[in-house]
C-alpha cells in the first residue's frame, strides 16, 4: 500500500472509533441532535474509507461483501434449531469461505495512472488552446458529463441537464450543494452549474485536479462510472 494512502487511511480510521464514541456518549446524554450531525459526518467518512480501500484494492467491496454474508450466515447457524437448515448453512457457509480465500490469495489489484496520465495530457492541450473544447464523460447510460472550455485566461467547467438529473436522481439536492461548496453556481434558468478558474495555467490546473477529485470520489461513487466513462474532444481550436 502506498504511504500516504497506508497513512490517510489510519486517519480515518482512528477519526472513525472518535466519532462512534462521540455518538454512543450523546445518545446516553438524550442529545439526539447532535448524536444525529455525528452520525451525518461518520456515514461520509465511512464513504471516503470505501473509496480509500477501494483504489488500494479493487478487490476491496467484493471481499467486503462475502466477509459479511458469513458473518450473517454465521449468526444464524449459532440460533438454528432445525437440523436440516444447520447441514445447508454449513455446506454454504464453507463455499463462501472458500470463495473469500480465492479472492485473498488473489495479487492486490491497484488503480493504474493510465487514464489520468491521458487526461493530463487533454487538460495540457485545452490551455495551450490545441483543441477548442471537450467533454468528460462520467457515466454514459445517464448523459452525466462535464463540459471544459478556456477563454480569456479562465477555465469554465460546466454540467449541464441539472434539473433532468434530479428528475432522473442522478443528482440529489445534497448533490448540488456538494457542487455549490466546490464554487459551481448555477445559470438563470438553473439548468446548469458552472465553475470558473483563473489564474496561471499551473494554479488552473492543479485546482481543478483537486475539484475533480472531490467530485467523482466525494460527491459521487468512483465505481459507478466504471465502463460508463470517456472524453469526447472537440479537436481544433480556433485561435
Amino acid at each position: 500500500m502506498d504511504n500516504n494512502l497506508n497513512t490517510l487511511i489510519a486517519y480515518y480510521e482512528e477519526e472513525k472509533i472518535r466519532l462512534l464514541q462521540l455518538i454512543d456518549n450523546y445518545v446516553k446524554e438524550d442529545e439526539y441532535q447532535l448524536a444525529h450531525f455525528h452520525q451525518e459526518a461518520l456515514y461520509q467518512l465511512n464513504g471516503r474509507l470505501q473509496t480509500l480501500k477501494n483504489i488500494d484494492d479493487k478487490l476491496y467491496d467484493e471481499k467486503t461483501f462475502k466477509r459479511n454474508t458469513i458473518k450473517r450466515m454465521e449468526e444464524r447457524l449459532s440460533s438454528e434449531t432445525s437440523e436440516h437448515m444447520r447441514d445447508f448453512l454449513v455446506k454454504e457457509l464453507s463455499k463462501k469461505k472458500e470463495e473469500l480465500a480465492r479472492l485473498d490469495e488473489r495479487p492486490v489489484q491497484t488503480n493504474n495512472s493510465d487514464n489520468k496520465i491521458i487526461l493530463d495530457e487533454v487538460f495540457f492541450k485545452l490551455l495551450e488552446r490545441k483543441i477548442k473544447s471537450f467533454k468528460l464523460v462520467l457515466k454514459k447510460s445517464d448523459n452525466l458529463f462535464l463540459q471544459f472550455n478556456y477563454s480569456n485566461k479562465a477555465l469554465k467547467v460546466s454540467l449541464p441537464f441539472v434539473k433532468l438529473h434530479k428528475k432522473k436522481m442522478t443528482l440529489y439536492n445534497s448533490s448540488i450543494r456538494s457542487f455549490n461548496h466546490l464554487g459551481f453556481s448555477f445559470t438563470k434558468n438553473e439548468s446548469k452549474l458552472v465553475l470558473e478558474l483563473k489564474g496561471d495555467k499551473d494554479e488552473i490546473l492543479g485546482n481543478l485536479k483537486i475539484t475533480l477529485s472531490k467530485i467523482v470520489f466525494e460527491i459521487f461513487y468512483f465505481k459507478e462510472f466504471t465502463n460508463e466513462s470517456y472524453i469526447e474532444i472537440n479537436e481544433k481550436s480556433s485561435r
